[in-house]
């Protein structure tokens, strides 16, 4: 997909291979919609036996952002200091070039499995924790993942996974979270919950 603002799709941005972790931290603290693929890398430590594991892009050099932040990041781009590492827009003919959101789905899906294949195998079937259920309208803000920085509230919790409704754009939409993930964050508890 090519051509104008298109705040549906993703703009890409191209920045040094080490850079690239860096730059989408650095956008997401400033609150734009950045992401950049990742996998979960196992290695052993030089000179010893301890093992590392680490975080790595899955395609360094590429930041996905949503095409809404364009204008901000064309001002960024163009400026001589700015708090973030250097960055270019990706672009053909001079137009930016925009991805549409389910043109992302294989790179999500690689590092989804690159997580699972990170954890710990016991041997066992994996089952899955069910926690306390929350209670239909308690508010939460979102710190990390593909929503950060996004406010909502709960509407329906089953204690295994959570509905809560995220304004996107204008537009209200339900997002299914694991509960557990929200149960370190910043939504409390309740006891009561049926």
């Amino acid at each position: 997909m090519r051509g104008g603002n298109d705040q549906e799709g993703w703009c890409i941005l191209r920045t040094s291979g080490p850079s690239t972790m860096r730059l989408t931290a650095s956008l997401q603290e400033a609150g734009f919609f950045a992401w950049t693929p990742t996998e979960h890398v196992k290695r052993r430590m030089p000179r010893t036996k301890a093992i590392e594991h680490r975080l790595a892009p899955l395609a360094p050099t590429y930041v996905f952002v949503r095409g809404v932040y364009l204008p901000a990041l064309q001002r960024i781009e163009r400026a001589d200091i700015t708090p973030h590492p250097r960055f270019s827009i990706f672009r053909h003919c001079g137009a930016p070039i925009f991805v549409r959101h389910s043109s992302l789905h294989p790179l999500r899906n690689l590092q989804q499995q690159s997580y699972a294949s990170s954890l710990p195998n016991s041997g066992k079937p994996p089952c899955k924790d069910r926690g306390l259920p929350y209670k239909v309208g308690d508010p939460i803000t979102f710190r990390t993942g593909s929503f950060t920085g996004f406010t909502g509230y709960v509407n329906a919790s089953d204690g295994l996974t959570t509905e809560v409704m995220v304004t996107l754009f204008g537009r209200e939409q339900g997002v299914k979270v694991p509960t557990l993930q929200l149960r370190s964050r910043n939504v409390p508890a309740h006891e009561d919950a049926a």
